[in-house]
């Protein structure tokens, strides 16, 4: 199905229960998945979530739009998800029902932002943020520095190229023309680091974005943050669920692995740590079994037993805050 928002289309699938009885009428609920940056609606993990759920008597609405799809996250989604909700609200049977939203990776800020607006705040049931980001610009200081503290002690930190090209799409908007290709040209995979004289053309803004994906001046952190223009400053702040979380009014499921490599597990130990001191209703897990939201390969019956364990609770209290 496909759906309109502020921002342009969005695209839906929608899986649904069977049975005997009726096929929407006999449904517990709802649930409203964003999968992240990219096009994952052919992604077998997240086609068989999808249907596991619609077996338990769920319908499961898969959401994506033309910017996620770009590897780029923009606030304008907000209206996407938002309708996205309203759609999967209003389809037969539905009425009485209770639906959530499960985000993973760059789809929880929009989760975020959709659960605080107050066309759907009171609707939703609940949100589950899996491998997602708290604070847009302490996840770019994160990049910068190479390395996040974790228990007061840091600890070297290297994201793979994926997130490095969303934060530069993220960051480079209000950079002129030339400036935008010349950053996501220089911070691409495998791209060829600037030249001295290459790094001179561009303003001091842009040097300062370069560098902090770049990851090349981790001593110079707090010094390129601050050469960010405003618009920039203005933009993390947006981008950033702590923006929100006091208009939430669901409860929170937070899910980290602790050794991501796409986002650092530091940023949703603050997710943790803000909503405790909010005392927002939340639970927080830490994995070791998952590459980023994906479930590793090769994993011996030990690790699958121990997190599995903890998957498994943390599922059931989803359906049941949904029912």
């Amino acid at each position: 199905m496909t759906i309109a928002s502020q921002s342009g289309p969005v695209y839906l699938d929608i899986f649904m229960p069977t049975g005997s009885g009726p096929v929407i009428k006999s449904a517990r609920g709802g649930v409203l998945i964003v999968p992240g940056v990219g096009d994952n609606r052919q992604v077998p993990q997240l086609i068989n979530l999808s249907e596991a759920f619609a077996r338990t008597g769920l319908i499961v609405m898969d959401m994506t739009t033309p910017t996620l799809m770009d590897y780029d996250i923009s606030v304008q989604d907000t209206d996407a998800t938002v309708q996205a909700f309203k759609k999967l609200e209003s389809l037969p049977g539905m009425v009485g029902r209770h639906s959530g939203m499960i985000a993973f990776s760059g789809g929880v800020p929009l989760t975020c932002f959709a659960a605080a607006d107050p066309r759907i705040k009171d609707d939703v049931a609940y949100v589950a943020a899996f491998g997602g980001y708290f604070d847009t610009r302490t996840l770019l200081e994160t990049f910068g520095s190479r390395s996040m503290m974790i228990d007061g002690k840091a600890e070297a930190w290297h994201p793979i190229n994926v997130p490095i090209q969303v934060l530069t799409n993220m960051t480079t908007k209000k950079f002129s023309y030339d400036e935008q290709t010349t950053l996501r040209t220089a911070l691409a995979s495998n791209a060829q680091p600037l030249t001295g004289v290459q790094l001179q053309t561009l303003s001091p803004g842009a040097q300062a974005v370069y560098h902090l994906l770049k990851g090349d001046e981790p001593q110079q952190v707090a010094n390129n943050m601050k050469l960010l223009p405003p618009d920039i400053q203005q933009l993390l702040a947006d981008l950033s669920p702590k923006r929100v979380i006091k208009d939430i009014r669901a409860p929170i499921f937070l899910l980290h692995d602790r050794n991501d490599g796409s986002l650092p597990v530091t940023e949703t130990r603050e997710f943790d740590a803000a909503l405790t001191r909010l005392q927002h209703k939340h639970e927080y897990v830490e994995f070791h079994i998952f590459d980023h939201v994906e479930v590793r390969s090769g994993l011996n019956l030990g690790q699958l037993a121990g997190d599995g364990f903890h998957l498994f609770s943390i599922l059931d209290n989803l359906l049941y805050a949904g029912s």
